[in-house]
């Protein structure tokens, strides 16, 4: 008897599933031929911008806008900005601790039932 609930599970499951998959293939249509694996979809790709010359050919991985490259001057003085910004901000000695004037929310009292 066990077998037979077993078996029975079983084809249940299966019947599901293959109604399943029809159901989504008659939505989705069916799937890409080469097996039953799942495929990524490749998104369309950005059309070439004009005067970019020859377009890519379709699959081929888009190419990054170039980077500015800075001069050494610029760098120095992003350097010296940002190490103006670390010199100007407060140290751990000059910043002072944090007590409330009143009472914070969670600090109040609330009346509770003594049966909970």
């Amino acid at each position: 008897m066990e077998v037979a609930k077993v078996a029975l599970v079983v084809m249940a499951g299966l019947g599901s599933t293959w109604v399943a998959r029809s159901a989504t293939d008659a939505w989705l249509g069916a799937p890409a031929a080469g097996g039953t694996a799942t495929a990524l979809v490749q998104a369309a790709a950005e059309p070439a911008p004009a005067g970019s010359g020859a377009a890519q050919p379709e699959g081929a991985p888009r190419s990054l806008p170039a980077v500015p490259q800075m001069t050494p001057e610029e760098v120095a003085e992003e350097l010296r900005r940002a190490e103006a910004e670390i010199a100007g901000a407060k140290s751990g000695e000059e910043l002072k601790e944090f007590r409330p004037t009143r009472p914070l929310s969670a600090d109040l009292a609330i009346a509770l039932p003594s049966d909970i």
